[in-house]
């Protein structure tokens, strides 16, 4: 499974919630590839970009 497949698995909530929690963009990513495998760290700011966007916090 490619990266990015990977991360879609995440559901948003649990993305907010590791979001939320981490204090630096390098542990967000950490605890997502824990949680779903290696996925490039521009695929998680831009996802949680875009969610912000969106409204979700």
């Amino acid at each position: 499974m490619a990266g990015l497949d990977r991360l879609a698995t995440l559901p948003d909530a649990d993305l907010i919630d590791l979001w939320n929690a981490a204090g630096t963009i390098d542990e967000v990513v950490e605890r997502v590839v824990a949680r779903v495998g290696r996925v490039p760290r521009w695929a998680v700011v831009a996802r949680a970009a875009a969610l912000r966007r969106a409204g979700r916090t």
